[in-house]
Order: structure tokens, then C-alpha cells, then sequence
């Protein structure tokens, strides 16, 4: 017999007919001279024969079919332990969102925005939802910060900045340097020279001092936008620029020696510059444009797109200058090779900045109800009884009997938000809220809790369980006695007298819906899988279209879509739950419970000697937020310490863990020993790809290559996380790019490694390694702080050595 799970402990077991289809046509065989003697043709073409054969066959699918009962019975003991399959996950994306132009008024995008993939004759579209409102606010200018004339370049240092006095916030600086130009760098510059931006919306909210409208939820997302706060967090900006055309020489304009970056609260995140097209101005140099005289000072102009991240916050680093904090730094490109640096600093007149759109989160999803209606204060309770009823779904009417099941239209469900949930409507017109629970095991015959199953769509209130008296008379009998077998004195005076003609007992669990009553869903959200995995740059089609919006794209894949669990997946999650359902003994029983603890926990790992005996370490790697645009790789400081994992959730984490370790074991939650890389490779391009226009976006794939790669998260070759404890080798590198169409041909390759020395903050090391080894409870990581040179360097060799 096949075995139903290959997976599990082969143990000796019978079938319960293990007689095959041959087994079956030679016993019909072997009876025929018993029962037919005068048929003596046995041979296959014989009509008779072919008769029997058809009868063993059909048999034989009967013995399959009765062989399969053990399959039948595990299953509905995994239901018995309350085990559900787990619903699919949804991807996540994030759509930018471009106006038709810029606006004198905040433009909001609703919440629940749905953009899909464009229909093809084969493939249906593929519709996501924004999470949240966007504002496209009114970006302005609060502070412009250059370099002072041989100051050390940092803002802990007083006399490093020189401040472009701004008293008021403007969308445009006129008449900058006296009309003369001002210099943006040191007049000499310097590699590492900047200059800062600070802006702020035009009203700021209070809301603004925690990152502005963006950051929070919004609950009204259909009102107008005098109801909405200004705000820029996650705005598309353009800063426009005018200067004198040609005034910096020695840099190539395709590929200017320029970082933006800007500070997220942790640090400078360099990845709002998209990509060198979005420099408009060339590297301030405006190259290509021309004057109308040639023998005046002729001054061009340019944008310089930035795309701000959704989390921003408001700081002001003590120069009493409270904003959004950007800036410019002068990096060379090209260490060592000299030949794209700035011989004067660039200089300009007059800076501008408006907003052309915004970013947004948005979840792969269908969104069923209506969207949500503010309330305001003129309205009455009818009034907004029609709205909830405008935007809920109605589900049936109560029976009055205990569990009854309703079925929502759409399938799979994604988990409820909060504004997701069931109400009803009695018969006398009151209004109830009901709660959703994941069992009734707890749940009274007062309370008013459901369940929804995620995968069949399917919603269930409370059933009412009979128990016959007998059987609780012998559970109370049980329950008196003692740990050691020994039965309580006096038993007999405290239990009831039992009648062996006494009616069952019955007992509900959850309230049961009154007769008549309407039962609504107030909104929920359908969609999941791994269809929801789309490529960059294909959801373009607004489903709705809005007000002054032109076009909306993803500039990065969608990720995290995952099908629902097979039963074979859960199958092989039972013994799990099973073996650490009450107390956690081996390290395998403490990483399940640390990963079921929370989904902010990617990976844990529960080393199998204890440094300290009575103390169990457990290491724990979460995970981020976002893991979709690697254009400066992932901080371990900022990424995958505990302190990225919020203070409430980490003590959830540990109380979880507390709670099934045994007695006298404490449980410490540590971090693994982050070692950093840095790679330096040299490349040679094909012919097509080997030109100065492609270099830029070339060294830009092959550098966010190379941070996923080395990355706790997306790491490794399988892409799900670089393993603890394994070694980086220099042909992993060369595999690792060859394989790319843009590579031709792997040169030298060298290998950096990044440490952390306690005060001392993370060194790199000097000298090349051939080999990265983290050690047993390492694990690799890279990402780009110029602060010690940590990026990955990309050099380009020449066709014509």
C-alpha cells in the first residue's frame, strides 16, 4: 500500500487488503474450473477473461479507496485537535502614485485604492489595495545647510554648516549667493562634502512631530481634502535647480559623483534617488543645455526627482530647524581612479521644490464593503445606521438555533483589520458587535464571539455540546482524585448524588444570535497566494479613476505571497504543537515557540550547548518591514537587533517563551554575531551593456545583487536567508554574477570583512580575505555606511587590455 505521509516514521502497520489487481484476476482464475469447468479458454482474448479483468480492476480501486481509511482517520484527528490549514499570505507592493501636475492643494489618494495588472487573454489582473490614505502634500522649504570654508564636515561640529537663512517656509529660493550662486561644497570640494535640505509641509498637524498624516491609519478616506492634514512623508518631490551651464567641469554628467539620502530616524538611507536619470540637472553641471547668447554667463536648469520614504520623522538636530532632514554628498564613485571629481563646486541661484506624487503600501487583495464613512456631529442615528448598513454585507438572518454557519462570497479571507467585523441587527432594531475568537473553548454562553474560517470563507457562532450526566459524574470523580492515585476523604459528601435517569447536560459555548436577527460583515478583504508575486513595473491600471492622478506603477517586485498550507505541511506541523504544547525541552521545542509567538520573528535558533548552565539562549532574527528595495543593503543595528522588534512585541516574544520552559531554566533572547562583508569585484560587461549611459543602472543591479544575497533575510542561493554559521566563499561571489546577461566575464574578487568591536562600533579589515567565516553562531550581512566604507564596490575593466 502507498504510504499516505512518505515523510513520517515508516512503522509496521497492515493493510486491510493488500490483494493487488493480479492477486485478484488469478483467484477468479483459479475458481473458474470449480464453477464453469467446461470453460477451458484462458487465454487474454477470451471475452470471459476480459470480463474478469474489468471486475479485478474495478475491485481494486474499491481496496484503494478502503486502504485510504487511516489517511481519513488522521485527518479527522487533526481536526480534533482544532488544527485549521493556514490561509494563504498576500503580497505586498508599493505603488507611486504620479499627479497630472503639481498641485496648489494636498491631493489625497483613498484607502483602499485598487490598482490591478493589465488583463491578458490567459492571465486574469491581479488587483491590489492601498493600506493606507496618501497625501500628496505641499512640500516647502525650511532650511538650506553648505559646507563652511574648512569646517570639518559634520553636523556635530557648530561650525561646519552655513545656513541659508529661510524665515519663512517657501516653495522657492530666489537670488541665492546675491544672485552670484551659491556654492554648493567647499570651493575646493572635498569627497565627503555635502549640503543639507530641511522640509516641511505647508501645514504641518500636530501629527507631524511622529512623521506626519502618512504614518497613521486613516479612517476617513473618501472626504474631501480640507479634511486631511498636509503632509510629505512619502511624497515624489522634485527640487528644481537653476545654475550656470558648464560650471562644474570634470565629472561625467551620466553618472555624477553624488549621493541624496535622507534621515529615517536610524540613519541616512540612500535609496530616494531611484535612479541617475531622476538628476535632471547632471550632476548640477546641466549638461546638454544651451544659452540663447553665447558670450553671456547663460544658466540652465533641472529636477532632481526624489522619492521620500513613508516613514519620515520630524527632527531638527539642535539648529532649531524642524523638518524633513535631505541631504547631498559628494562620493567618489570610483575610488582611486581620479577621473569623475569635481575641479570647482557646482553653484546655484535658485532652488524649488514641488510635489509630483507619492508612495504607498498596498496589499494584493479585493476589498468587499463599502469604504468608510466619517461621521460627523450633525448626523443622526439613522442617518448612520444607513451608512453602516450601506457599507456592511449581509449574511443571513438568525435561525435561533446554536451553531449556525454563514458563507461569505469571496475566499480566502485575509485577516481582519480592526473595521472588519460582524454586527447585528435585532429584531428590535438594536445594534450589537460581536468578537471574533480563534476557539470557544473559553467562551460563555454571554459572550458574542465567532469564528471565521480564512480558508473556506466560512463564519460559524457558538455550538451547544451535550454531555451525558454519566460521563461527568466519572470526569468529577476523576478530578477528586489525587496526584498519586489516592482517593479524596470523604468523597461521597462532596459530589451530587447522581441519577442514573438524569437528562444530559448541555452547555453553550457563545451566544447564540436572537431569532430574526440580520447578521452583517462590516468589510473583509479576499485574496492571497503566490500569484500576487508581481513583476516591477506592472501594475499600472487604476480601477477607479481619481482626481488629478495621471499614472500609477511599482518600481519594485511584489513579495511575501505564499499558497494556503497543504495538509502534508500540516501534517508535519502537529508533532510540533504536540511536543511543545505544554513544556519546551530540546532547542527545536523553543525555536517553534519563539516562531509562533509572533510573525515579527523570521528565524530563531536555540544553540544546543549552554554557555551558562540554568540558561537557555535563544537567538532571534526578525523581520523587517520591508525587504523589496536593497539599494544600500540591511544594517544589522538598525534591522536585525532586538531593539527592531518594538518593546511590547519582545516582551509577548519572551513571556511566550517563559511560559512553557521548565522550572528552574531561565531563557535569554539574544542576537546572532553579525558579521558584515564588503565585496569588491571587478567586471567586465558585455558590449551592449559597456557603455558610460548603462554603467550607472548596471553597477545599481549588481550592487542590490549583491546586498540580497548577502542578507539574513533574503539571503543565499535558495533567496530565504543567508544560513547561520556558513562560509562566503569568492565563487559564490563569481557565481553569483556570472550568471547575470549584463556579466561577460568575473574578474578578481575580494572579500572584506566587517566586525563589531564593542566601543569601538564595527571595523572593517584591511586586507582582502579569501574566506568570511561567522563563526558558529554567525551569520553575514552587508549593507552601505560611508561612515567606514562599507558598501560593495563594483569596478568595470576595460575591453581594450
Amino acid at each position: 500500500m502507498t504510504r499516505e505521509f512518505d515523510f513520517l516514521p515508516n512503522l509496521p502497520k497492515a493493510n486491510l487488503d493488500d490483494r493487488t489487481f493480479d492477486d485478484l484476476v488469478q483467484e477468479c482464475m483459479l475458481r473458474i474450473p470449480r464453477y464453469c469447468p467446461e470453460w477451458t479458454n484462458h487465454n487474454p482474448g477470451d471475452p470471459g477473461i476480459t470480463l474478469i479483468e474489468l471486475f479485478a480492476w474495478m475491485t481494486d480501486q474499491m481496496l484503494m479507496r478502503f486502504n485510504q481509511v487511516p489517511r481519513r482517520n488522521y485527518v479527522a484527528f487533526l481536526e480534533l485537535l482544532g488544527i485549521r490549514l493556514q490561509p494563504p499570505t498576500a503580497a505586498q507592493a508599493e505603488l507611486s502614485f504620479y499627479l497630472s501636475k503639481a498641485q496648489s492643494q494636498p491631493i489625497v489618494v483613498p484607502i483602499y485604492t485598487e490598482v490591478a495588472t493589465v488583463r491578458t487573454e490567459t492571465e486574469p489582473a491581479v488587483v491590489f489595495t492601498t493600506d493606507r490614505a496618501l497625501v500628496i502634500g505641499q512640500p516647502q522649504i525650511r532650511g538650506l545647510f553648505t559646507a563652511a570654508e574648512g569646517a570639518e564636515n559634520t553636523l556635530d561640529n557648530p561650525d561646519f554648516v552655513a545656513r541659508v537663512q529661510v524665515n519663512e517656509g517657501t516653495a522657492q529660493l530666489e537670488q541665492l549667493g546675491d544672485g552670484n550662486g551659491l556654492q554648493l561644497f567647499a570651493e575646493q570640494p572635498q569627497i565627503g562634502n555635502c549640503f543639507y535640505l530641511v522640509l516641511a509641509p505647508a501645514q504641518p498637524s500636530p501629527e507631524s512631530g511622529r512623521g506626519g498624516l502618512n504614518d497613521r491609519r486613516q479612517d476617513d478616506a473618501t472626504a474631501n481634502d480640507g479634511q486631511f492634514d498636509d503632509a510629505i512623508a512619502g511624497n515624489i518631490v522634485a527640487l528644481n535647480f537653476r545654475g550656470r551651464i558648464a560650471e562644474t567641469t570634470g565629472i561625467d554628467p551620466t553618472n555624477p559623483p553624488l549621493q541624496w539620502e535622507v534621515w529615517d530616524g536610524e540613519g541616512w538611507r540612500a535609496t530616494i534617488l531611484r535612479q541617475p536619470e531622476d538628476d535632471k540637472t547632471r550632476g548640477f553641471s546641466f549638461h546638454g543645455q544651451r544659452g540663447a547668447n553665447p558670450n553671456q554667463v547663460d544658466y540652465g536648469e533641472g529636477d532632481v526627482i526624489l522619492h521620500l520614504p513613508q516613514n519620515l520623522p520630524w527632527v531638527d538636530f539642535d539648529t532649531g530647524c524642524h523638518g524633513h532632514w535631505v541631504r547631498c554628498t559628494y562620493k567618489d564613485q570610483d575610488p582611486g581612479d581620479g577621473s569623475n571629481l569635481y575641479r570647482y563646486s557646482p553653484a546655484i541661484t535658485r532652488l524649488g521644490v514641488r510635489a509630483i506624487g507619492g508612495s504607498i503600501s498596498a496589499t494584493e487583495c479585493v476589498r468587499t464593503g463599502l469604504r468608510p464613512i466619517e461621521d460627523s456631529l450633525s448626523d443622526t442615528e439613522d442617518e448612520r445606521l444607513r451608512r453602516k448598513l450601506l457599507e456592511s454585507k449581509l449574511l443571513g438572518v438568525s435561525n435561533g438555533k446554536a451553531g449556525q454557519t454563514f458563507q461569505l462570497e469571496g475566499r480566502p479571507v485575509l485577516a481582519r483589520q480592526p473595521d472588519e467585523y460582524i454586527w447585528l441587527r435585532l429584531p428590535n432594531g438594536d445594534i450589537e458587535d460581536w468578537q471574533e475568537v480563534t476557539d470557544f473553548g473559553a467562551s460563555v454562553a454571554s459572550d458574542r464571539h465567532y469564528l471565521i474560517d480564512s480558508q473556506s470563507g466560512t463564519v460559524q457562532f457558538g455550538p451547544l455540546v451535550r454531555e451525558p450526566s454519566q460521563i461527568k459524574d466519572m470526569t468529577q470523580q476523576r478530578s477528586q482524585l489525587q496526584s498519586w492515585g489516592k482517593k479524596t476523604p470523604h468523597l461521597d459528601t462532596l459530589l451530587p448524588p447522581t441519577d442514573d435517569h438524569s437528562p444530559d447536560q448541555k452547555r453553550q459555548y457563545g451566544k447564540v444570535p436572537p431569532l430574526g436577527a440580520e447578521i452583517y460583515m462590516s468589510a473583509y478583504r479576499v485574496g492571497g497566494g503566490s500569484r500576487g508575486n508581481v513583476q516591477a513595473e506592472t501594475l499600472s491600471v487604476m480601477k477607479v479613476a481619481l482626481p488629478y492622478i495621471q499614472r500609477v506603477v511599482n518600481y519594485g517586485p511584489a513579495t511575501g505571497g505564499q499558497e494556503a498550507e497543504s495538509l502534508d505541511e500540516a501534517v508535519l506541523r502537529v508533532p510540533q504543537i504536540l511536543r511543545t504544547s505544554k513544556t519546551a525541552v530540546i532547542p527545536e521545542d523553543f525555536e517553534n515557540i519563539a516562531l509562533r509567538a509572533h510573525p515579527s520573528v523570521y528565524r530563531a535558533h536555540c544553540p544546543p550547548q549552554a554557555d551558562t548552565l540554568g540558561v537557555v539562549k535563544l537567538l532571534i532574527v526578525p523581520r523587517p518591514d520591508d525587504v523589496t528595495r536593497l539599494q544600500d543593503g540591511m544594517a544589522p543595528d538598525r534591522y536585525f537587533a532586538l531593539g527592531a522588534i518594538a518593546p511590547k512585541t519582545l516582551a509577548q516574544i519572551q513571556a511566550s517563551v517563559d511560559h512553557h520552559r521548565a522550572l528552574g531554566l531561565q531563557v535569554r533572547l539574544d542576537s546572532p554575531n553579525y558579521v558584515g562583508v564588503q565585496v569588491a569585484v571587478e567586471v567586465l560587461l558585455q558590449p551592449q551593456y559597456d557603455t558610460a549611459a548603462m554603467q550607472g543602472l548596471v553597477r545599481q543591479r549588481l550592487t542590490e545583487r549583491l546586498y540580497r544575497f548577502i542578507n539574513p533575510i533574503t539571503g543565499g542561493f535558495a533567496g530565504n536567508g543567508w544560513p547561520l554559521g556558513q562560509l562566503l566563499h569568492r565563487s559564490d561571489i563569481v557565481a553569483l554574477l556570472q550568471d547575470l546577461p549584463e556579466v561577460g566575464y568575473v574578474g578578481k574578487v575580494d572579500l572584506y570583512g566587517i566586525r563589531k568591536y564593542g566601543d569601538r562600533g564595527w571595523q572593517r579589515s584591511d586586507l582582502p580575505d579569501s574566506i568570511i567565516d561567522p563563526g558558529e553562531l554567525g551569520l553575514l550581512c552587508s549593507w552601505n555606511d560611508p561612515a567606514f566604507q562599507s558598501g560593495h564596490e563594483i569596478r568595470f575593466e576595460s575591453r581594450d587590455r
